[in-house]
């Protein structure tokens, strides 16, 4: 008898297990509306020639060495950054023998709530103190971020929904002017080949639509296309971008938008913390303009 019990319990922990890993996820944060269009269409392209090399030792120093070129402008700057558990201490110096020191600590002191800081010298003034708390529910998210200053900024985000469809908003409070600088509201329908957003951003006037669809069961190709409408002057824009997975190190991207900007870019990983990225941009409506070319070269020893 003892033993059937036994196996009766087991087989009610593992059905509970199963329920659980059954549990749908909840809806994306406002964050992440849009994301993956937005990222694909800008992220990664640059206009200048950078050079950065970072060390690693094992007792958390990292030293980096940055050297970039836009133009017939130059810059370089030596930073280095020690980390121990939560707090960190970074100092960087550049071409204009300026020195600046970042002190920041952060942890977790109440489930789903967060402390960061950050103190600046000799600006101080840019210091911040900041408290968020995230929180994921079945059918909901919320996000709350306070800056801890004379005059804080308080960020709200919420959403509801489900994994595939969510409705949120997302508002910026400035305590110094009692007025919102922010105020957001969209939807975001996804599934694991398409994604779809619709937001009104900028207290009503900006109305964005962005669409992206990952194509085969691999979902190595993608493409991307993004509206958007200023309704005070009634203006509107496009952009198309497209995405190819070539191979475990290297991905080939390109975007367009109305106003005839031709953008490509290749990322090539040399090693799993090492990358090279080429980037040109083309002027389709003024093909006599000598192209932008840019080159990223990011190496960690």
């Amino acid at each position: 008898m003892a033993n059937n019990s036994h196996q009766r319990k087991k087989k009610r922990s593992k059905t509970s297990k199963r329920h659980k890993q059954q549990e749908p996820a909840g809806p994306r944060r406002f964050s992440e509306f849009g994301k993956f269009a937005n990222d694909l269409l800008t992220k990664g392209y640059i206009p200048d020639q950078t050079l950065s090399i970072s060390t690693h030792s094992c007792n958390g120093l990292i030293i980096t060495s940055r050297a970039s070129r836009q133009g017939r402008r130059s810059t370089a700057n030596v930073g280095a950054q020690y980390k121990y558990k939560n707090a960190a201490v970074e100092v960087n110096f550049d071409t204009k023998s300026s020195i600046a020191t970042k002190l920041s600590f952060g942890g977790e002191i109440l489930p789903s709530t967060n402390v960061n800081a950050s103190l600046r010298l000799p600006e101080y003034g840019s210091s911040q103190l900041n408290l968020k708390f995230q929180q994921s529910f079945r059918n909901a998210a919320l996000s709350i971020s306070v800056g801890l200053n004379q005059s804080p900024d308080i960020l709200l985000s919420a959403t509801i929904g489900t994994s595939s469809i969510a409705f949120g908003i997302e508002s910026k409070y400035k305590t110094t002017s009692r007025s919102f600088s922010r105020l957001d509201a969209g939807i975001s329908v996804t599934n694991p080949s398409r994604d779809a957003s619709i937001i009104l951003a900028e207290k009503g006037d900006l109305l964005r639509l962005a669409y992206a669809h990952r194509f085969g069961q691999s979902r190595k190709i993608s493409a991307v296309a993004e509206v958007t409408r200023r309704l005070s002057n009634n203006k509107n824009s496009l952009a198309i971008g497209v995405s190819c997975i070539a191979d475990k190190l290297t991905t080939v991207k390109a975007t367009l938008n109305n106003r005839g900007k031709l953008q490509a870019l290749l990322v090539h990983k040399i090693k799993p913390n090492s990358s090279l990225n080429i980037s040109a941009e083309f002027n389709m409506k003024a093909l006599d303009k000598i192209p932008r070319i840019g080159l990223a070269l990011a190496l960690r020893l």
